[in-house]
């Protein structure tokens, strides 16, 4: 079936449509990020911050570790198949989620590890499909696929917040009505999103071709999974994401409880607390975060991938210092989210193209699952010593730690050099 389906596929008329599907899917995907619109319901039913981060920590896991095998599964099955699945994984498990008995174990279970299992199996398809059919504009297409991913969560926090949120089982309500909308979004993109014909070329468009010093051309260097593992540079790029995706992870977590927390104590209004806090956590971050893959995607491809995210996380870096400072007052909290959530977004664009720069173009999808995985380490790890610290009382220490992984991001690419041939 996947073989006669890539045999029959016609180049579209219009290569944007394959824009369109891809950041309708990501919409879909960027449901993760609305974790933090379900910790009120959920504190309600008792749950610790421990207790609600762990499906939300688990879910990042089973969709960075399912992405690994979706990057192979795609050159086996084609990209359609994988959207089927990813679909009935993604859509089912919320469906679950929404059917079955509430508790942290079975949101573990079906939310965490199905839920997540759905968007790792299409989230990198955006990656090494859209650039497939945009060889002039990879930095932009990357960016505007992935800012799909990161503004979906404004789409399912108003949604949840304006209409199942006060209901009575509104979490499990809204669990199976956003399982529904997750599934058709997901088989939306089914009809636009597949690789073009392998003769295929865009009109006016001449690859640049790498020249040696005597102006001989350079083949492009491809390297394989098993061969990038054993490089310094896949690990340099490997600890640096890791560091990168997991303390804006963190911040999503306690987006809303920790400012407020702050906010309070300073003697604000709980009217206006709650304003503040709700604008940063569903608004700003997520506006700002789908910003980011598009504007840093942009600036990568004009600057460099490697200075871009020099740039950014020296950034982000000097503001998860910041933040501790600025989260005491409304206009403060603001600025910090907004510069924090627009770096985080940026990771998403930067190391699809370091990946693509260091080991090539021919096994990007597979490269990029093992160069995500760091996505899911990350996202354990450090959201969870952001709610452990958050259970004790001492969210400033989540921030410090976050800070020092930053800075060593930083360091890391100042002696970052593109792996040779040899």
């Amino acid at each position: 079936m996947a073989e006669n389906l890539q045999k029959t596929e016609k180049p579209l008329q219009n290569r944007w449509l394959v824009v369109i599907a891809a950041v309708v899917l990501e919409l879909a995907l960027g449901a993760i990020y609305a974790w933090g619109i379900y910790g009120s319901s959920m504190v309600a039913l008792g749950w610790t911050d421990t207790q609600i981060q762990i499906p939300y920590s688990i879910s990042l896991a089973s969709f960075a570790v399912t992405t690994v095998f979706a990057g192979k599964l795609k050159e086996k099955i084609g990209p359609r198949i994988l959207i089927i699945i990813s679909a009935a994984c993604l859509g089912g498990g919320y469906l679950l989620a929404g059917i079955l008995p509430l508790s942290p174990v079975m949101l573990v279970i079906t939310i965490g590890i199905v839920g997540g299992a759905g968007i790792g199996f299409s989230y990198a398809l955006p990656i090494s499909t859209g650039v497939a059919w945009f060889p002039d504009k990879k930095g932009l297409v990357t960016g505007l696929g992935m800012a799909g991913f990161g503004a979906g969560a404004l789409i399912w926090y108003y949604l949840f917040d304006g209409i199942f949120k006060d209901m009575t089982n509104g979490l499990q309500i809204g669990f199976i009505v956003f399982g529904i909308c997750y599934a058709v979004f997901v088989m939306f993109s089914y009809f636009f999103l597949y690789e073009p014909p392998k003769d295929y070329t865009v009109p006016g468009y001449t690859p640049p071709v790498a020249k040696t010093a005597d102006g001989e051309a350079i083949e492009e260097f491809n390297m394989e999974s098993k061969d990038m593992l054993k490089t310094p540079q896949f690990w340099m790029i490997f600890v640096s994401y890791m560091f990168g995706v997991g303390a804006g992870l963190m911040v999503i977590g306690i987006a809303k409880k920790w400012p407020a927390t702050v906010l309070t104590d300073q003697g604000l209004d709980p009217t206006l607390v709650n304003t503040v806090t709700q604008l940063a956590a569903a608004l700003i971050y997520p506006l700002f975060n789908g910003l980011g893959r598009i504007i840093w995607g942009i600036l990568a491809e004009k600057l460099s991938w490697k200075k871009a995210l020099l740039i950014m996380n020296s950034v982000q870096t000097v503001f998860f210092i910041l933040i501790m400072f600025l989260v005491k007052s409304p206009v403060g909290l603001i600025i910090g989210m907004a510069v924090m959530a627009f770096n985080y977004g940026g990771n998403f664009s930067l190391f699809p193209q370091a990946t693509r720069e260091a080991f090539g173009s021919k096994y990007i999808s597979q490269n990029y699952g093992w160069v995500f995985l760091s996505y899911g380490v990350g996202g354990i790890l450090i959201p969870m010593l952001g709610a452990v610290f958050s259970d004790a009382g001492l969210q400033n220490w989540a921030f410090i730690v976050s800070a020092i992984g930053l800075a060593i991001t930083v360091v890391l690419m100042v002696i970052y050099k593109k792996p040779q041939k040899n």
